[in-house]
Parts: C-alpha cells; sequence; structure tokens
C-alpha cells in the first residue's frame, strides 16, 4: 500500500510539472503575440491619405525649389515651399513631425507611403506633359 502511495504521489507531482510547463508555454505565446501588435497612430498624427497628399506636395515644391535655384531664376526658398505644403492642408509642422516619426519606426509601411507618393508625382507629371501650351524648354 505504501508503494501504491509513493506512486500516486509522484504521478501527481509530475503532472502539476507538466501543468506549470504548459502555462508557462501558453503564456509565452500569448505575450508574444500581445507583443507582437502593431502600434497605432499616435495621436497628433496625420492619417495615411492626407500624409500622402503632403508628402506629394513637398516632392514636387522641393523639385520646383531645385529646378528654379539650378537655374537661378529666383529667390524661392525650400523652407517656404514646405510650409506652403504643409497650409494648403492645415497641417501643422508637430502633426508633420509626429507622422514622420511613427513612419520611420514603420520601415515597411513608410516605403507603401513613399511607392503611392511617387505614383502620384509620376500621374501629375504626366498630365503635365500632356496639356497643351505645357512644352519642355532646354537651359543653358
Amino acid at each position: 500500500k505504501k508503494c501504491f502511495w509513493n506512486i500516486k504521489r509522484i504521478i501527481q507531482e509530475k503532472l502539476t510539472q507538466m501543468k506549470v510547463k504548459y502555462l508557462t508555454v501558453l503564456l509565452a505565446i500569448i505575450l508574444l503575440f500581445l507583443g507582437c501588435k502593431r502600434d497605432p497612430l499616435p495621436e497628433g498624427a496625420l492619417d495615411r491619405k492626407t500624409f500622402i497628399n503632403v508628402l506629394t506636395d513637398i516632392h514636387i515644391a522641393e523639385g520646383m525649389y531645385s529646378e528654379r535655384h539650378r537655374l537661378k531664376l529666383d529667390s524661392l526658398e525650400s523652407k517656404s515651399a514646405y510650409m506652403s505644403a504643409l497650409k494648403k492642408y492645415n497641417v501643422t509642422e508637430e502633426e508633420m513631425l509626429t507622422t514622420t516619426l511613427y513612419y520611420s519606426r514603420h520601415p515597411r509601411e513608410y516605403d507603401k507611403v513613399f511607392s503611392e507618393v511617387l505614383s502620384k508625382v509620376s500621374v501629375l507629371i504626366e498630365e503635365n506633359s500632356q496639356t497643351p501650351g505645357i512644352q519642355d524648354k532646354k537651359w543653358n
């Protein structure tokens, strides 16, 4: 009878140890999934569509600035071109910074945003190159 109780106690201890191991593994898996949850846009950040529109306008403005500066046509400043793009969408510098920092922590998402921006810029360039009266001029 004493041997039976020893076996029963050993089995109970082993079951308890197995339960603890399984619970530990289950808890680790749950924490892993919770830890991988994508963090949402922070408060004060721009929605994706607005961010893409602002970046598109900024890239167009920077292109215009670079070309005008290269040709020494006027004294347009890059900062004023940037600020006019923000003003057009009623966006503050803080909102733009918050959004840019968020996407810099999510490079895959940032890459998707830039792909959309480049696509929009390409469409705008194509539309303008087909507009009557707009001709490519070569400057010496």
